[in-house]
């Protein structure tokens, strides 16, 4: 009776140890973090300027997303789709996007006369990836490329400041802008 119990102790721990060594090699989740609802925080037109962005994924390749934050010329927001492309390899750390908003995308900031700020609102379309610099947890990377459309009234207001108020403009208004934020998964 001994030996048994010798013996089934051995066994049971033997496969204790085995179980233990196939959770390393296989741990209970071996696929990424797939977002369905995400936040995010960080700098750029889908942020609404400095600020934050919401993303539901009604479909696993196409989210809505809000964005809100400060533009420098007052409070700016965005909303639009978002189409991304999830490879099939789960431990991929790239996954590409491309998105169309509509929301703030350009903002005029004058120096010592702030009541001739003004934010102009119109669409845009960009693209960029998500960074997934490890698969397994629930935060990643985004970084995006972003053509504004612009219409006339942006350059006319810029004239009519130069013009009318002597307002000098260091630089134009750049034809492409970027953004780069870090995202929570939530679910």
């Amino acid at each position: 009776m001994r030996n048994l119990k010798i013996t089934a102790l051995i066994l049971l721990l033997a496969f204790q140890l085995n179980a233990q060594d196939a959770s390393i090699q296989y741990p209970f989740q071996t696929t990424r973090q797939l977002d369905q609802i995400s936040i995010g925080i960080g700098g750029g037109l889908d942020y609404g300027g400095f600020g934050g962005n919401v993303t539901y994924y009604p479909a696993k390749s196409v989210g809505l997303f809000g964005g809100v934050g400060y533009a420098l010329a007052g409070v700016g927001f965005n909303a639009g789709v978002k189409f991304r492309y999830v490879p099939d390899k789960p431990d991929s750390k790239v996954h590409p996007f491309g998105l169309v908003m509509y929301g703030y995308n350009a903002a005029i900031a004058v120096l010592n006369a702030s009541q001739h700020n003004r934010l102009f609102y119109g669409p845009t379309l960009g693209g960029g990836i998500d960074f997934h610099l490890n698969p397994l947890k629930r935060g990643y990377w985004s970084f995006a490329i972003f053509v504004p459309i612009r219409s006339s009234e942006v350059d006319d207001y810029i004239e009519h400041l130069e013009n009318d108020y002597g307002a000098e403009f260091q630089t134009g208004l750049f034809p492409i802008t970027a953004s780069i934020g870090y995202r929570f998964i939530l679910n």
